[in-house]
């Protein structure tokens, strides 16, 4: 309520001080036609607008010195500088040159083009284009995939738990954002798996070192979907139907009006039986014994389906304020829980099911008090409700058989509910002094409270712990300092400060096997730095950043998500040193010929890594500080586009993720016999390869064709210690090849589009979590029907 009471405070006085504005307009042409839907981004501010059916633009800003950017996905970027005084109104008309940097249905990493602010930073980040596949049955997560030293992991098939591997560091380490606002404490409903690539404009992905303005505490880097923004009358509607009962239904839709007033909905479903063959050992209910043969199964308690609605309204291009947003998010969530985090324990009765509700703030002013003052204030809170079921008698084999227990709970016997309650405000100030010098500062306010009611463990069992409070408190001030020169040489120094308090249940038994509990406090508080620096020469572009960095505990790594998961409270901080060398190649030759080139190489020294364990009984996982771990990697990707007609590219990553820590025993005297070994169950040699054909209609040009291929290719490894164990017996993850095949039509220039999707074409063997089995061979088909509308003059 305070920073609301503080925005309007901030708004009400805003209006007051600008009595007077500039106005710049013009026409954007290329060939003597005029460019619509052509991007005029103002520089070094958050906003951004689009020629409308006539190539016409117009903006109205406060007194001072300006850059604008015209940028369209088959044109040449330009930009011009304008000094605009107070009442003048400017006219720049500019003519932008043809070039090709798309890619219908593949990855278009975008190099001097519309996303050319973010891909041109200092810092070590890939740029994908959403927009390239709005036509496809992909999510979000999915999307991801296509970049190179990115994995995604899932337990399963539709609504499957996921974590993100990202430069060898994986789940937590990686933290993920929406317009800037981090998404830790969304809901499982709201993960990337479930949201559509409709919804999003584009993927920034940052390995490693990451700008102040995230706020955040990520060692493997941050991944910020940018979400569509329009300030047309659209709407855009898809509907996919595919194997294992899989259906999706997307609609994005929105309207401004020439006031100023912004209305935006969002919405999404996804429903999957998830029934879907796989090949394991069965257990005999009578023996307790598992076969020596593995035999083709369907899995039988997989249904998941799950509904989200995101709300915005609002005002933009306002004298008090450029953005001033207010929204709602409701989600809900049922799943059924076909198998614990080993595939040999099955359920057949265990279910979750959750709601979300998310009220949200937004807002935006440049030359805020002062000229050349921006300020961007953000804020959420998001209440999650949650209610998991584990009360049968049972134990069920993969036929679907069972036979009664004397105890209840497939698992841990348990009908719990649960609210989660989370919190997040971003206030982030910057200031250009001019074309060259560039300040800024960020504050990320974050909380977290768990309320746990288990009438199963309280009232049957009596655990203190279950009625302990569970706190989470963050906070992360950041500032930093830019140095551009002309363009051609980009440099930024940057301080953080990092700070934590945490409340939860901790065990001070000393006897072994026996519990007691008390309510733990742990405060943390400590300095990070950093420093990245760009140099461009021609078409190339140099890279090279270093940040003494460190990673809090997350929510679940400290106390569980009350099914699969146990919490740890007394995790310590990760640190660790990043260092990042990139080179990237953009070079357009005659034709319309274009290539890509992009390689990476990066350290990360680590110290108190976050490990996730599986406890083998169970199948439950939980979390340790394992210690020191280094890990020495490369990404490499190329990208070859001729005429319109044909792509194809590639990238490839290896990274060597160690255990670095010599001594296992508290007292520092007993060698760890895994030392330099493999983190295992972390995929560390994978890459693909991809192609695209396209046609268009010659007769009536308003209609293409395109089909779309892609090869996926992950090593073997280990899911435990390489050192352990005898070497034939050891549990590996095999070698994985996989092929994917999708087929386009488009009509009327992407109005209405029809796409058919082959995944897993030769139904290959995959797995990602210890050994947990994703769907084999599958077919989707999508349709999208959208549509925009510009406002008159």
């Amino acid at each position: 309520m305070k920073v609301i009471i503080n925005i309007l405070i901030i708004c009400s006085f805003s209006t007051c001080l600008y009595s007077q504005m500039a106005v710049v307009e013009g026409i954007v042409t290329s060939n003597n036609q005029v460019l619509e839907n052509c991007s005029v981004q103002v520089d070094n501010i958050d906003y951004i607008t689009k020629t409308d059916q006539k190539g016409y633009y117009k903006i109205i800003l406060p007194e001072g010195s300006y850059g604008l950017t015209f940028s369209n996905p088959k044109f040449e970027t330009q930009r011009i500088p304008v000094y605009l005084k107070k009442g003048e109104k400017k006219n720049i008309s500019i003519k932008l040159k043809p070039i090709t940097f798309t890619d219908i249905d593949n990855v278009v990493i975008i190099g001097k083009s519309a996303l050319q602010k973010t891909k041109e930073t200092p810092y070590n980040v890939t740029v994908l284009d959403a927009k390239s596949f709005y036509n496809s049955s992909l999510d979000l997560a999915h999307m991801l995939e296509k970049a190179p030293g990115v994995k995604i992991r899932e337990a399963g098939g539709v609504g499957s738990d996921l974590s993100i591997s990202l430069n060898g560091f994986t789940g937590k380490h990686v933290k993920i954002f929406m317009d800037g606002v981090p998404m830790q404490g969304f809901g499982s409903a709201f993960q990337l798996n479930n949201i559509p690539v409709n919804i999003a404009d584009r993927i920034e992905i940052y390995k490693g070192v990451v700008p102040i303005e995230f706020g955040t505490d990520a060692i493997g880097g941050v991944i910020n979907i940018v979400t569509a923004q329009s300030t047309k009358t659209y709407m855009d509607l898809s509907y996919s139907s595919g194997s294992f009962n899989t259906y999706r239904t997307d609609l994005n839709m929105g309207h401004t009006s020439k006031s100023g007033f912004t209305i935006q909905l969002n919405a999404f479903q996804n429903y999957s039986d998830n029934n879907y063959k796989v090949k394991t050992s069965i257990l005999d209910l009578k023996t307790n014994v598992f076969s020596s043969e593995k035999f083709w199964v369907k899995r039988f308690h997989g249904k998941y389906h799950n509904e989200t609605g995101i709300l915005k309204l609002g005002f933009i291009k306002k004298r008090w304020a450029d953005k001033f947003l207010i929204g709602i998010t409701l989600g809900q969530e049922f799943s059924d829980i076909q198998n614990a985090n080993l595939m040999e324990i099955v359920y057949g009765m265990k279910k979750r099911m959750g709601t979300t509700v998310m009220p949200s703030l937004v807002y935006g002013k440049n030359n805020f008090l002062i000229n050349k003052l921006n300020v961007k204030i953000t804020a959420n809170y998001n209440r999650n409700y949650n209610k998991n079921t584990d009360t049968a008698a049972r134990q069920y084999n993969w036929l679907g058989d069972y036979v009664p227990k004397k105890t209840r709970g497939e698992g841990i016997y348990s009908l719990s509910k649960f609210y989660n309650d989370n919190y997040s405000s971003t206030a982030n100030l910057t200031y250009r002094w001019n074309d060259m010098h560039s300040f800024a500062i960020n504050d990320v306010l974050s909380g977290y409270k768990r309320k746990k009611s288990d009438r199963v463990s309280i009232v049957e069992i009596g655990s203190v712990r279950d009625t302990m409070r569970r706190t989470n408190l963050k906070n992360i001030l950041g500032g930093s300092y830019n140095f551009n020169y002309k363009n051609i040489w980009n440099t930024t120094v940057f301080g953080k400060y990092y700070y934590q308090k945490v409340k939860g249940p901790k065990n001070i038994s000393t006897i072994t096997n026996s519990t007691k509990y008390i309510e733990n406090t742990e405060k943390f508080n400590t300095n990070g730095y950093g420093l990245a620096v760009t140099y461009f020469l021609k078409d190339f572009q140099f890279k090279g950043s270093l940040e003494k960095a460190y990673r809090l505990p997350t929510d679940n790594e400290l106390f569980g998500d009350e099914v699969l998961e146990l919490g740890n409270s007394v995790l310590k901080a990760e640190n660790s040193m990043n260092y990042n060398l990139g080179i990237l190649l953009n070079k357009q030759f005659k034709n319309n010929n274009v290539i890509y080139f992009d390689i990476s190489v990066y350290i990360r020294d680590t110290k108190d890594y976050i490990r996730r364990i599986i406890e083998q009984h169970y199948g439950t996982a939980t979390y340790v500080n394992h210690g020191k771990v280094k890990n020495i990697g490369i990404d490499a990707e190329i990208k070859f586009y001729y005429r319109n007609k044909f792509s194809l590219g590639g990238n490839v990553t290896y990274q060597n993720l160690r255990n670095k820590e010599r001594y296992s025993s508290v007292s520092g005297n007993r060698k760890d016999i895994t030392y330099n070994d493999r983190i295992p169950n972390v995929p560390y040699f994978f890459g693909a390869i991809d192609a695209a054909y396209f046609i268009n209609d010659r007769v009536k040009r308003r209609n293409n064709l395109s089909i779309g291929y892609t090869f996926n290719f992950i090593e073997k490894f280990y899911l435990n210690w390489e050192s352990l164990g005898n070497k034939k017996s050891k549990y590996t993850l095999p070698q994985q090849l996989s092929h994917d095949l999708i087929i386009n039509y488009t009509l009327n220039e992407s109005a209405l589009s029809v796409s058919l999707e082959l995944k897993n074409i030769t139904n290959e063997f995959l797995y990602d979590n210890y050994s947990l089995q994703k769907p084999g061979r599958a077919y989707y088909i999508k349709l999208r029907y959208s549509f925009s509308k510009s406002h008159k003059k």
